[in-house]
C-alpha cells in the first residue's frame, strides 16, 4: 500500500466544521508504525476539542491552543486498523496485524511513561486526535509500536471503543474497592462511556448497578445492559427517590457527565465512607462544605481515560470472555460532521464508529 499520503477530515478554525484534506506522510522511522484505519470511534470529548477548550467554571474556559494544540486538528482517538508500514526498529508487530491504538501518548521516556501511564505524563503530551493527527483519516502514524495492541479475532468496531470508552470505564471502575454483590453503584450519564461502564461494572464487580440519565431511551438501554434500576435525575425529588430505592446504601458513584449538578448529586447520594469517581468533562465548579469530607468520610477521585496496561488488560479480557455489548452506530467517515452534530444533540445511543 502506498503510504505517501494521508486523507483526513480536519477542522481549520476552532468550532469550525471538518473538511477533507490530503497530507504527505513521510516514511516511518525508528519505532514508528503506520496503520490503515478501518474503524474509529467518536467520543463526546471530540466536541470539546472542536470547540477549543473546556468549561472550567466561574466563566473560565480552558484553551487547547494555549496548551500547545495547533490547527488544523484531525480528531479521532478510538482507532483500529491494519499495520501497513513498520519503522526499522518497530518490533513485535507484523504487516497485516489488526491492532487497536493507545492514543494517550506522553514523552515516552519519563518514569510515568515507562510504567505505562503515558496519559499522566507531565513532560510532553502527544495525544493522537488532539496534538497529533488521529483516526478521522485513512492512515494514522503511531509514534511507537508499543502503542499498537493486537486484537486478533475481536470485532474491530467494538475493539475501537476500547481505546477510550472502554479503558475510561474500566479504569474508573477499578478505582472502586471493597464492593460486594449487595452494594449499589450508581452510574451518572449513560452515553457511550457510561453505557460501557454499566455493562463492564455488571460483568466485573457484580454489584447492583443504578443508571441515572435524563434520556428514557438510554435508561431503557442501561437496563438491558446490566443495570438493576434506572432513574431520571430531572424528576421531582429525584435525589430522595434514588436514595430510598437503594435503601440509602449507595457504596460508589461514577459521574460520567462531570457537571456541577451531577457532581453534587453524586456526593449527596453516596453513603458514609462511600466513593465518588468523577470522569466527565462537561465542566463547571465543584462546591461542598469542607466539614462534610470528614463527617461523611467521603472519598473523591478523578479518573482520566486509562493506562496502556488497562488497554492491554481489557483486550485480553475480551479475548477470554464475551463482554456485555453496548449499541454501536457504524457510519461512513464522510458523515463525520452530521455524526458530531447528532452527538452534540444527544441523538446517539451507545457509540458512533466511523469507517473510512
Amino acid at each position: 500500500m502506498d503510504c505517501g499520503c494521508a486523507h483526513r477530515w480536519a477542522f481549520r478554525t476552532w468550532g469550525g466544521a471538518l473538511q477533507e484534506q490530503t497530507d504527505e506522510l513521510a516514511p516511518a522511522v525508528d519505532h514508528e508504525v503506520t496503520v490503515r484505519v478501518t474503524h474509529c470511534g467518536m467520543c463526546h470529548s471530540d466536541l470539546h476539542v472542536q470547540a477549543g477548550g473546556f468549561d472550567m467554571g466561574g466563566g473560565t474556559l480552558s484553551s487547547l491552543e494555549r496548551s500547545g494544540v495547533r490547527l488544523p486538528v484531525t480528531m479521532g482517538h478510538e482507532i483500529v486498523g491494519e499495520v501497513v508500514e513498520l519503522g526499522p526498529e518497530a518490533i513485535d508487530l507484523a504487516l497485516g496485524d489488526r491492532v487497536v491504538i493507545y492514543p494517550w501518548i506522553g514523552c515516552g521516556a519519563c518514569p510515568v511513561c515507562e510504567r505505562g501511564d503515558d496519559h499522566l505524563c507531565s513532560r510532553a503530551v502527544r495525544n493522537l486526535g488532539i496534538h497529533r493527527p488521529g483516526g478521522y483519516a485513512d492512515l494514522v502514524r503511531v509514534p511507537h509500536a508499543r502503542y499498537a495492541v493486537p486484537i486478533g479475532t475481536l470485532d474491530p468496531a467494538r475493539a475501537a471503543t476500547f481505546a477510550c470508552a472502554g479503558i475510561t470505564a474500566y479504569s474508573a471502575i477499578r478505582k472502586l474497592h471493597s464492593l460486594t454483590a449487595d452494594d449499589h453503584v450508581a452510574i451518572i450519564g449513560c452515553g457511550g462511556v457510561g453505557m460501557t461502564a454499566v455493562a463492564l461494572c455488571s460483568a466485573m464487580l457484580a454489584p447492583r448497578v443504578v443508571a441515572i440519565d435524563p434520556d428514557p431511551i438510554k435508561r431503557e438501554a442501561a437496563l438491558r445492559h446490566g443495570a438493576a434500576m434506572a432513574f431520571d435525575p430531572g424528576a421531582p425529588d429525584a435525589l430522595k427517590t434514588i436514595a430510598k430505592a437503594c435503601a440509602f446504601d449507595i457504596a460508589g458513584v461514577i459521574d460520567f457527565v462531570g457537571a456541577e449538578s451531577t457532581a453534587s448529586m453524586a456526593v449527596n447520594l453516596v453513603r458514609r465512607a462511600g466513593q465518588v469517581v468523577i470522569v466527565g468533562l462537561f465542566g463547571g465548579e465543584f462546591r461542598m462544605p469542607l466539614p462534610m469530607f470528614a463527617l461523611k468520610s467521603l472519598q473523591i477521585a478523578g479518573s482520566y481515560v486509562g493506562s496502556l496496561n488497562d488497554l492491554r488488560e481489557l483486550v485480553a479480557l475480551a479475548q477470554r470472555t464475551t463482554l456485555p455489548q453496548i449499541p454501536l452506530d457504524l457510519r461512513p467517515l464522510a458523515q463525520v460532521n452530521q455524526a458530531l452534530a447528532d452527538l452534540a444533540q444527544g441523538r446517539v445511543l451507545g457509540r458512533v464508529v466511523l469507517q473510512p
